[in-house]
């Protein structure tokens, strides 16, 4: 496994002998960003090890720069580089992703937001999920209640009837293993491809969850 990216999906270095490999870089020192690099492989039950690594595809090019005749990129430590980028599949050969557009999307992307360098950082990592214990009340979307069990939680919304009887027409269920099921009013939906692409369909960051309405409703 020396030189291969260890994010889920990700095939870089996975070839056959000859081929030009794939810049890599090793987790770092600093236990924060060392703490969000891990979260970003996104594999169950995956430990880190001394050979680990994430290739170039999943940082923005302002994350690094080229290196010396030994090294052809290297990171911008001061930076705090983190991976943001999950696709691997649309990626420039120095990891820019290209941005394609589709005439096939049937619902919503999530919401962008716009971030100045140093807040989008600290975004990221207080955006992360680090287990399903984490998961409180506090992470409702606005106006969603929430239940709490031993093995899974729900987050719904209560609509009225013309006779005023409530009834649950939007839920999202999370379970243990931070699987994601979505409903509407009664009727289980497919999970949105941005959640699905790029890692193994479980539940990492509060933002998934606050999109998750616009998909329900779209």
């Amino acid at each position: 496994m020396v030189n291969k990216c260890c994010v889920v999906n990700c095939r870089s270095n996975y070839h056959n002998y000859g081929e030009v490999s794939t810049v890599v870089f090793s987790f770092p020192k600093n236990e924060e960003l060392k703490k969000y690099w891990i979260k970003f492989v996104n594999r169950k039950d995956w430990t880190r090890t001394n050979s680990s690594v994430i290739c170039i595809k999943h940082f923005e090019k302002k994350y690094y720069k080229k290196g010396n005749k030994n090294q052809r990129f290297r990171l911008i430590k001061n930076l705090k580089p983190i991976p943001t980028i999950f696709d691997c599949t649309n990626l420039t050969e120095e990891g820019s992703l290209q941005l394609i557009k589709s005439s096939n999307s049937l619902r919503k992307s999530p919401t962008k937001r716009i971030f100045q360098p140093d807040q989008y950082e600290q975004f990221l990592l207080n955006d992360l999920i680090n287990s399903f214990n984490d998961i409180t009340e506090s992470f409702a979307p606005d106006g969603f209640s929430f239940l709490k069990y031993d093995d899974h939680v729900i987050f719904y919304k209560l609509s009225h009837s013309t006779l005023s009887i409530p009834e649950v027409t939007e839920y999202i269920r999370v379970n243990n293993e931070m699987h994601v099921k979505l409903f509407y009013r009664g009727s289980l939906l497919p999970l949105p491809q941005w959640f699905c692409q790029g890692r193994d369909c479980r539940l990492s960051c509060k933002s998934m969850l606050h999109n998750f309405p616009t998909y329900i409703k779209s």
